[in-house]
């Protein structure tokens, strides 16, 4: 009886973990660090600078972010 009861306190505890960690990633924050990133470490090319560069990182953060909620059955934001 005791032990139900501790896996369940358990796998209440992990999910919550989860879908605090998958809403940091879903962040404007989390968002632009990686953007930042990505247009610093990419090389410029004519019609593919940062700005471009931010653009496209962001999305592929949300793409994935998004299938990782999805998956944790959370909305995607």
């Amino acid at each position: 009886m005791i032990g139900k009861k501790v896996l369940k306190w358990l796998k209440d505890m992990f999910k919550s973990v989860l879908e605090g960690q998958v809403k940091r990633l879903q962040s404007d924050a989390f968002e632009n660090k990686v953007a930042d990133a990505v247009a610093i470490a990419v090389p410029d090319v004519p019609g593919f600078g940062d700005p471009e560069q931010r653009v496209l990182a962001k999305q592929i953060v949300d793409m994935v972010t998004d299938e990782l909620a999805e998956s944790l059955n959370m909305d995607a934001d």
